[in-house]
């Protein structure tokens, strides 16, 4: 029965928008469809999206001259937006163009993973968004996007022409992969894991943040880094709809990001997103209620943060 209304349940949307942000991955990093437009419908709302040949998200003014590169994964890629100046890099690079090449599930790792299989595109100034909410656990050796992406990356030119066969996918997925999973954790699991594992979680990301460096000399640019503190840091009340900080855990993920995140001779500039409000409501949250919105973010530099 399961199986049926999971194959069922999701009606065929209208040619031109879908009910699922399509991207796929191609055994180093997860990308959005390549070359492309296309409308994917996020609760009532409806958002655009076209990409470039690598599957990087466009925003564009056409009174702006320079673009800048962006890299990370879906917190940084505005599943809750879709104009330029509705992004919260905005108030940083004003008056530059943004690609984006984010998707879901697109760790640490597989960044790394990209710029290096596609230097000959990289600006010599780039930007990485790391979403502490999950990457935490994505620098982690056991790590697998193939757990977690349905889609191959082959794969997505198809699903725009044909969206109703993702679930098919899915299904196969669940079937042929015992590791592939659809489960989230709640905001409370996800609490207990960074609590249990704060000292293997800093160590991770040491390795982490010294690869990045190394990367980064390697292909000889510069990187400023942009870290999005975690959605759970704030945990569901008893009142419809609200979400409240619990204090001692922001502090501990605070002082993890202060140790942890540091300037290299490539890393030259941090910045730490700020997010002081007491109580959230679900307004402050995406959809899927995991990605706090864009319009939330305001980010400062890691010497005045730590």
């Amino acid at each position: 029965f399961f199986i049926i209304t999971f194959l069922f349940n999701t009606e065929l949307k209208a040619k031109n928008c879908l009910s699922f942000l399509p991207y796929g991955f191609n055994n180093y990093y997860v990308h959005l469809p390549q070359n492309a437009s296309f409308c994917v419908k996020e609760g009532k709302f409806f958002y655009e999206y076209k990409t470039d040949n690598y599957g990087g998200r466009l925003f564009y003014n056409e009174t702006f001259g320079e673009h800048i590169q962006v890299f990370g994964d879906s917190q940084v890629l505005g599943l809750d937006i879709e104009k330029i100046d509705e992004h919260f890099l905005y108030e940083l690079y004003k008056n530059k163009n943004f690609i984006v090449y984010a998707a879901p599930n697109n760790g640490p790792y597989e960044v790394i993973n990209f710029l290096k299989k596609n230097k000959k595109i990289l600006k010599k100034k780039i930007i990485i968004g790391f979403n502490f909410s999950v990457d935490i656990f994505r620098v982690n050796s056991d790590w697998n996007p193939k757990n977690f992406v349905a889609l191959k990356d082959y794969e997505l030119d198809e699903i725009l022409d044909h969206p109703l066969k993702y679930n098919w996918i899915i299904f196969k997925n669940l079937l042929s992969n015992k590791n592939f999973t659809l489960k989230k954790y709640n905001n409370h699991k996800m609490q207990n894991l960074f609590i249990n594992n704060i000292d293997i979680i800093y160590d991770q990301l040491v390795i982490y943040l010294n690869q990045l460096n190394e990367t980064a000399a390697l292909l000889d640019i510069e990187i400023e880094f942009i870290v999005t503190k975690p959605y759970w840091i704030y945990s569901k009340t008893n009142e419809k709809n609200k979400f409240l900080l619990e204090n001692e855990l922001n502090k501990q993920v605070d002082q993890l990001i202060c140790n942890s995140f540091n300037s290299t001779n490539k890393i030259k500039n941090i910045y730490i997103s700020d997010i002081n409000k007491k109580i959230l409501n679900t307004k402050d949250l995406t959809f899927d209620n995991r990605h706090f919105k864009s319009s939330l973010i305001k980010l400062v530099k890691n010497t005045q943060f730590c």
